[in-house]
């Protein structure tokens, strides 16, 4: 990143580049995406020679693999004299992409790294070789075409091209190979450059969808529809258009299609959609005409049954007949009880290092009367089929392998029919199996004989999720799933629980359920999920129960084979569920109200929880759930505790699960970690208390209440304990919590029924309901009796004695300022940047921030803003013109996120007594002077530190801007006055 910046005539030839750069990162900008900000903001510095831009570049690149990003990633290494780097990023950009053009400046990339020439393959699937180096009597380079020669032409003086054949998006790869040296971008991946994305659905008949080629964005694909059993197709191309999908690859581009229905009247019957390289889309096959059929069947049903007066019908058709139940008394009326011996079923489509591992973890100990069979279902990686085959050599597994991907339900299929006399495990392959799961889910699925599936828990398994159902779970290495397992089974063995439906990542089904119900439906749910919820939903229709096994956990990545199209494609089959079986979801949130599997997992958090001990005391910090510097400062005197030896304990609320009251939930330090262990309250305060004793607590650190039931306070007294408050705002006070009025302003704090009249027209933000003057009377009660109240400034026990007078409290800043960088000089000409951080809500200073960016724009002055954070409504702010805004980011990038915005000064228009202000440290610490206004902690640190400004709250926008262009950067500490 030293290195000098190339200048004067070198750049000429970037120039395009740059601009071609712009134009996308402009469009990627408009989607407001963070990863699209970045890319925005690689380009801005591009254009500024700044050295940034090519990490900045490659960021995007190695996340995403977006051919802009490596494209600009190439220009900025080279720039930079970087020219490895550069070399790299141009053969990703070769290699993988069509193009529409080419800058110049690359061909001076290929001649810094020492290449012979450069290839380039275009949209329109023409060739193009352009040699760098002059070689005497040299012979033009040989190109092929998955070992078809072709014929090359020259264009220029050390230019070639060739048309490729018309077919060229069914090959695998475009090889140039010449004696004389090396040409960037062989081998040129025509494979993946062809590979189309998209997903296709119906809607009231008619065929609708979105394509787009990712690694050749500007291709608008021509696709494909045909009958799944084969015959004449008819063609669609996508509108040239944004299609509004959810896709979260920065400058995606698919295009939307819609087919109407009268156009496929020809296909009475399922439908497959192929793109160009003759690679089915995501959601295809389906049946555009399933929803008339069904209709005109049932119509016709009802006729029959209930007959005009006069008018003579023919019998119900024989196809549309009910089926006869197939249970007596709620059991199936077939089937032995004599356990079969199992067959694994794992379907495999690429994920290599994850079906090996899956396997690997199930053929360890695996017991006699089971063995594995695996359906390759063609996975586009040859790597993944030599593997499996030689696992198949060594007889390890049996091996089936598709001639073409069917998807995961087809693939099921196979494997469910290769042995009629055996049970069958289907297990998803990108799961980790501990020892003893395949006899344990065995021994669940005969424990009666009315009991079809079993499926155990996981980290991803919706609602057979363990620990959360809510919130993404960490996934488990082998070990730790070992261990998992073992806490399971200590807490759940021998525990079933009936649900709804199983989960198909790791799903044992009984032979006898199989064949009462049938194999998985492939006509509708194409690639998966919901194949196996219709399967389960016909099994209860015969009698069959499926359950839940609490004592075996399998981990699960989940999702790593449907790429963009993942969602739709869950939401489409979820779709499909409901109609084949209404009141399905019904069914499913109903069981998540009652949540019968909450006392099993809480068993686990249990056993886990015992394992958290170590000898060592422990502190308990009570606080809210929410995000925020409450969050953060919990966090670091959770890491200040356990320095000093000591265990922290965090308790947080949660609404209760009938919806009335409040959950305490425990957690081994603010990771949480245990998210079953709570306890309503007060019922359970007492199970509470006992179970925290064990635990030997010393104190308790209550840094708020918001949330909680408040008699959680009587836990203190149970287990003997004094308690401190650490005061982080203002809900001790104020059921608003920030001292904001009716007018989006500093409420200047008015009496009580001033209070109540705000709180009586804006609700409260405490959870609870309750008065002005009823939240402070109890919060007396509450301090009167803490050990100590500790608050971070002088203006936080100002403001508290207000109302409480007789209050003693400890001031003690939350962050040690006695160690911060010097200012960064910033030079006066031009436009002066100026650095809002952080998320920008109405007390926070939106309306402020605002009303300056219009300010600038109206009176055209020299001012720009950047937000590094969020805003409340970032499209008003960025509609200025005068406001740019990075995105939400991580706490550990911010301080290096504002350096980067290389501004003249921060801004802090907070209109609150804020009590703190982690932006502050975090501007300063950036080398930033900062500029607020004159109430709360922020002014009185800005004053103590000598680092900033500070103005009067309620100066007009147009003053303001005067007084930020005025500033003398870096500052002397001072009040900038209306007339100063």
């Amino acid at each position: 990143m030293g290195k000098k910046i190339c200048r004067g005539s070198e750049l000429k030839s970037d120039d395009a580049a740059i601009e071609s750069l712009r134009h996308a990162a402009c469009g990627a900008a408009r989607q407001g995406a963070h990863t699209n900000e970045t890319l925005a903001l690689a380009v801005l510095r591009l254009r500024e020679r700044n050295p940034e831009a090519s990490a900045l570049f490659a960021s995007v690149a190695q996340r995403y693999d977006v051919r802009d990003a490596w494209l600009g990633a190439a220009v900025a290494c080279h720039l930079q004299g970087e020219s490895a780097g550069a070399r790299s990023a141009l053969v990703q950009a070769l290699s993988r992409y069509a193009h529409l053009s080419i800058p110049r400046i690359l061909g001076d990339i290929a001649a810094t790294a020492g290449a012979y020439g450069w290839a380039v393959l275009y949209s329109s699937g023409r060739i193009a070789i352009r040699l760098v180096r002059q070689v005497s009597g040299a012979r033009a380079p040989a190109v092929s075409l998955d070992a078809r020669p072709l014929k090359l032409r020259a264009e220029a003086t050390q230019s070639y091209a060739a048309l490729l054949p018309a077919d060229w998006r069914h090959g695998t790869e475009l090889r140039i190979s010449t004696e004389h040296g090396e040409i960037l971008g062989s081998i040129i991946q025509v494979k993946e450059i062809a590979r189309v994305e998209g997903f296709v659905d119906t809607h009231h008949g008619n065929l609708q969808g979105w394509a787009w080629c990712p690694h050749d964005p500007d291709h608008v694909p021509v696709l494909s529809i045909c009958a799944a059993a084969g015959g004449t197709a008819i063609s669609v191309t996508p509108a040239d258009q944004m299609a509004e999908t959810r896709i979260d690859a920065p400058l995606a581009r698919p295009r939307a299609f819609e087919i109407p229905a009268h156009r496929l009247r020809s296909f009475d019957g399922p439908v497959r959609v192929y793109g160009e390289n003759g690679q089915e889309l995501r959601g295809s096959p389906l049946d555009p005409s399933m929803e008339r059929r069904s209709a005109e069947a049932a119509a016709t049903m009802v006729a029959n049954l209930f007959p005009a007066p006069g008018n003579e019908r023919d019998p119900v058709p024989a196809s549309i007949m009910l089926a006869a139940p197939a249970c007596v008394s709620g059991r199936p009326a077939t089937g032995s009880h004599r356990k079969r011996e199992v067959e694994v079923v794992v379907p495999v489509y690429g994920a290599l290092d994850f079906a090996l591992a899956c396997l690997e973890s199930v053929l360890t100990e695996l017991p006699r009367w089971a063995r594995v069979h695996v359906v390759d279902d063609a996975s586009p990686d040859p790597a993944v089929g030599e593997a499996l085959r030689r696992l198949a050599d060594e007889g390890r597994i049996s091996l089936d392998t598709n001639p073409a991907n069917l998807g995961f339900p087809a693939s099921a299929n196979a494997g469910l029919r290769h042995d009629p006399e055996r049970d069958v495990v289907l297990l998803n392959s990108d799961t980790l199996v501990p020892p003893g799961w395949l006899e344990s889910l065995r021994e669940a699925a005969y424990a009666a004989p009315s009991i079809g599936t079993a499926t155990p828990l996981s980290n991803d398994a919706t609602i057979l999720s363990y620990p959360s159902t809510e919130h993404e779970n960490a996934i488990p290495d082998l070990d730790a799933t070992a261990r998992l397992n073992a806490l399971c089974h200590t807490a759940n063995a021998g525990s079933l629980v009936d649900i709804p439906s199983a989960v198909g990542f790791c799903v044992h089904i009984r032979r006898d359920c199989l064949n009462a119900t049938g194999m998985l439906r492939e006509d509708i749910f194409a690639q998966g999920y919901g194949e196996e919820n219709d399967f389960c939903i016909r099994a209860r229709h015969l009698g069959w129960r499926h359950v839940a096994v609490p004592g075996v956990f399998v981990a699960h990545v989940g999702g790593r084979s449907f790429g963009d199209a993942k969602r739709h494609l869950i939401e489409r089959n979820m779709r499909r569920v409901n109609q084949l079986h209404p009141g399905y979801d019904e069914l499913i949130a109903e069981f998540l109200r009652t949540d019968p599997l909450a006392e099993a997992r809480r068993r686990i958090d249990m056993a886990r929880w015992r394992e958290f001990r170590t000898g060592a005391r422990s502190v308990l910090l009570v606080t809210h759930g929410r995000d925020g510097g409450v969050k953060r400062h919990v966090g670091e005197r959770a890491a200040a505790l356990r320095r000093e030896g000591l265990r922290p304990i965090v308790l947080w609320p949660v609404a209760s699960r009938g919806g009335k009251g409040r959950d305490c939930v425990l957690g081994n330090g603010p990771e949480g970690g245990t998210p079953n262990l709570r306890f309503s309250l007060p019922a359970e305060l007492g199970i509470l208390a006992e179970l925290l004793a064990g635990d030997r607590p010393l104190r308790a650190e209550v840094h708020s209440l918001i949330g909680h039931d408040a008699r959680l306070l009587q836990l203190f007294d149970r287990l003997r304990i004094p308690y401190e408050l650490a005061v982080h705002d203002y809900s001790w006070i104020c059921p608003r919590i920030n001292l904001v009025g009716r007018d989006g302003r500093y409420c200047g704090e008015p009496d009580a029924a001033g209070c109540d009249a705000c709180v009586a027209d804006l609700g409260t933000r405490i959870e609870e309901t309750i008065s002005a003057p009823g939240l402070r009377k109890r919060s007396a009660r509450v301090m009167r009796k803490a050990s100590r109240v500790v608050v971070p400034s002088d203006d936080v026990a100002r403001r508290l004695r207000r109302y409480f007078p007789r209050l003693r409290t400890e001031v003690a800043g939350w962050e040690d300022e006695d160690r911060l960088p010097m200012p960064q000089a910033v030079a006066a000409a031009g436009v002066r940047r100026v650095c809002v951080i952080g998320a920008i809500g109405v007390e926070k200073g939106y309306q402020v921030l605002l009303s300056c960016a219009r300010d600038a724009a109206s009176r055209g002055l020299g001012l720009e803003f950047v937000l590094v954070g969020k805003s409340c409504d970032d499209d008003r702010l960025t509609a200025t013109g005068r406001v740019r805004i990075t995105g939400k980011y991580e706490r550990h990038e911010a301080v290096a996120l504002i350096a980067r915005q290389q501004a003249a000064l921060a801004w802090l228009p907070s209109i609150w007594p804020e009590t703190w202000c982690y932006t502050l440290t975090e501007a300063w610490q950036a080398g930033l002077d900062v500029l607020a206004f004159d109430i709360g902690a922020p002014a009185e640190r800005i004053r103590r530190a000598g680092r900033g400004w500070v103005c009067p709250l309620g100066i007009s926008a147009a003053a303001l801007n005067d007084r930020m262009l005025a500033l003398q950067v870096p500052a002397v500490a001072a009040v900038v006055g209306e007339a100063a």
